[in-house]
Parts: structure tokens; C-alpha cells; sequence
């Protein structure tokens, strides 16, 4: 089953999908984000196309594990979303996600200037999803 996950952010929304399999997550995309209707109809419009059997979304905890501001403003956006899916959504924890997803294309790119001007919305995003896919497939094993 091909899970999408999504790093929602205040400017942008980064997009990962997984592999028919569930093994393996990619980048696919990053969302400008305008308003949330419109935010909502382009994930509704990628989970429409891609057919994901599930959506993860990342929540931001503070290191303590509590919800902080931007966790709060994702979860309004999830309750906002939730209503349209026709799959589950699951929120997950995403600490570090941005800081691993810059250190991955830091240690990546042979251009330094061009990763400074790079988003790493998608990456997050797929580092939310390889993240989970791992958990996922380690409660199986």
C-alpha cells in the first residue's frame, strides 16, 4: 500500500510518497501554500492521483514532547483536511525531520550555494515517511 505523508509548514507544504511496496519513501513535491481551501484541494488533488491508502502528516512536538504553536497550526489544518479524506490520516512525531533532511542534502550536493537556496519541505517530508515506514515494517518483523 502507498502511503503519502505531508510536512506542513506556514509557507509550504512538503510532499513524500512511499512505494507500492510501503518500503521506500521519495520526495514528490512542494506545495506554495495560499490559503488552507486551496492547500486542501492540492493535497486532495495529489491523494486523488497518487491513491495512497493512508496519509501521514507531521506534527512538530517540542523536544519535551508537548504541542507548541506550529504543532497546533498543523493540527488545525488536519481537522480542516480530515473531513474531505476518504483515507485515514495518522500525525506523527517529526522532530529532527528538517534538520535530517537538511544534513542528507548538505552531504549530497556537490554545490554548497545551491542546497543553501534549496527547500527542504519535500525532503522533511520524506524523512517523516522513511521514518515511519521503518517503525511500521520494524512491528512486523
Amino acid at each position: 500500500m502507498r502511503i503519502m505523508a505531508l510536512d506542513v509548514g506556514d509557507r509550504r507544504i512538503g510532499v513524500a510518497i512511499s512505494d507500492p511496496t510501503g518500503l521506500l519513501a521519495r520526495q514528490l513535491m512542494i506545495i506554495t501554500r495560499t490559503d488552507d481551501s486551496s492547500d486542501i484541494q492540492e493535497v486532495l488533488r495529489l491523494v486523488h492521483e497518487h491513491a495512497p491508502g493512508k496519509l501521514i502528516v507531521g506534527l512538530p512536538l517540542l523536544l519535551n514532547g508537548d504541542e507548541g504553536q506550529q504543532a497546533q497550526k498543523v493540527q488545525a489544518f488536519c481537522n480542516l483536511l480530515v473531513p474531505f479524506l476518504a483515507i485515514p490520516l495518522e500525525a506523527v512525531d517529526e522532530r529532527f525531520s528538517t534538520a535530517t533532511a537538511r544534513e542528507y542534502m548538505r552531504q549530497n550536493s556537490r554545490r554548497k550555494k545551491v542546497v543553501a537556496k534549496q527547500h527542504d519541505d519535500a525532503m522533511a517530508a520524506a524523512v517523516i515517511l522513511q521514518n515511519y515506514l521503518d517503525e511500521d515494517l520494524g512491528r512486523c518483523i
